[in-house]
């Protein structure tokens, strides 16, 4: 692979060429025929990025790959000077807080949670951090906010410079929950946060009410029942193998990845002690198992088994596949649980999609806290193997 050219700044400028789920590619201009590695979840920002937008970033490279990394839109003019009319009031961007004044959001978020219907909104064992409380429920409304914007969901009442949309929780009668925003003069942040309300409760209630008709609609993710159900007799899915094995090897369980270590590879005991060198050691330890043709099938085998006994319990409790909804890709998919290490634990969620001929194919494969976090956006699951109570966050939200 030739090695795109050096900038001055160390910083490329660039465009998305591709996106394919939860990887795709990049290019510099000075290089344009040269796609480079990017994962779409190491971008910070939102809404996702989409083929065609130019970007700025740098290069890494680990033997003869390289990776574009500390990804960002790039723009070469300031914002445009519309932010400061009237259009400029609703969202530009999917990002509740580019869009939002919210004020302290543990307190934002405390008032939510004890406004809607009681639910953990924590990780098993999460550790206490009073900046970053409830991360469910955090992703939870970000993403929601994000789903609305796309769908034009989030009404603006320029005449009583009211704002609000549809939360998608309910409190304990099962009354929707609205969040209503009031406008500020500032073009960075145009509106500012009035409070959760019911409908035709309370002063912000009834403002609600007064001046939106119909009231803002929920978030939609899908159109009907039978999108949310695995079709078992459809058969096992088809998997992508080198993305989900060699792309994401980062995310296996340690002593999966211990009982199927490439020959002549150094295990390490703590390979993510810093970004740089987790990247690295991930990089060649997916480089070797892609070498190690011995290793890779046995790796393809344990996982094929996994999804037999997945697709067995589809097949008896219907329930076991769980709809999400994955920001990323901006679809609706099916997760079904892989179990590597031992049939009663659960260690990934693999993510499946229905094509138009009926079959079924495996995307990826996501830790269960970024699972969990994605099928919340649709409901909370009833599940015996997807329960916040059970899973250890492995980090933060990736879409945040």
């Amino acid at each position: 692979m030739n090695d795109v050219p050096n900038s001055t700044s160390g910083r490329k400028i660039g465009k998305v060429t591709r996106v394919l789920g939860d990887y795709g590619f990049v290019s510099a201009d000075d290089a344009p025929d040269q796609d480079i590695y990017f994962k779409p979840s190491w971008f910070r920002g939102a809404p996702p990025l989409t083929v065609g937008e130019a970007v700025a970033f740098e290069i890494k490279t680990y033997g003869d790959k390289q990776t574009a990394t500390h990804i960002t839109r790039y723009r070469e003019e300031p914002l445009s000077s519309s932010l400061h009319t009237r259009a400029g009031r609703s969202p530009l961007s999917g990002h509740l807080f580019d869009w939002a004044y919210l004020g302290y959001l543990p307190n934002v978020l405390a008032e939510l949670k004890g406004l809607a219907l009681e639910e953990r909104w924590e990780f098993k064992d999460a550790p206490h951090d009073p900046d970053r409380p409830l991360p469910i429920l955090r992703g939870y409304l970000l993403h929601t906010f994000q789903r609305l914007v796309l769908e034009g969901k989030v009404v603006i009442n320029e005449k009583a410079s009211l704002a609000a949309f549809n939360t998608g929780l309910v409190d304990r009668r099962y009354e929707t929950i609205y969040a209503l925003f009031a406008s500020k003069e500032d073009p960075r942040q145009p509106w500012q946060l009035s409070g959760f309300c019911n409908a035709g409760e309370g002063a912000d209630g009834q403002n609600l009410v007064r001046h939106f008709n119909p009231l803002p609609p929920p978030a939609h993710y899908f159109d009907t029942p039978t999108d949310l159900l695995y079709d078992t007799r459809a058969g096992k899915p088809e998997l992508d193998w080198s993305h989900i094995v060699i792309d994401n090897i980062d995310r296996y369980p340690k002593e999966f990845i211990e009982d199927h270590c490439p020959t002549g590879f150094n295990l390490q005991a703590d390979p993510e002690s810093s970004e740089d060198q987790g990247e690295r050691y991930y990089t060649e330890l997916a480089d070797a198992i892609e070498r190690d043709n011995r290793t890779y099938r046995r790796i393809m085998n344990r996982l094929k088994d996994a999804v037999d006994l997945s697709i067995k319990r589809v097949s008896w409790n219907f329930k076991t596949a769980i709809p999400q909804y994955y920001p990323r890709v901006r679809k609706l998919q099916l997760l079904l649980p892989i179990c590597l290490v031992s049939d009663e634990q659960v260690d990934l969620a693999l993510a499946v999609e229905k094509t138009d001929s009926g079959s079924y194919l495996g995307h990826t494969i996501l830790p269960l806290d970024w699972a969990y976090r994605n099928a919340r956006l649709i409901c909370r699951p009833d599940s015996d193997w997807l329960a916040p109570e059970q899973i250890i966050e492995k980090g933060r939200d990736e879409q945040e």
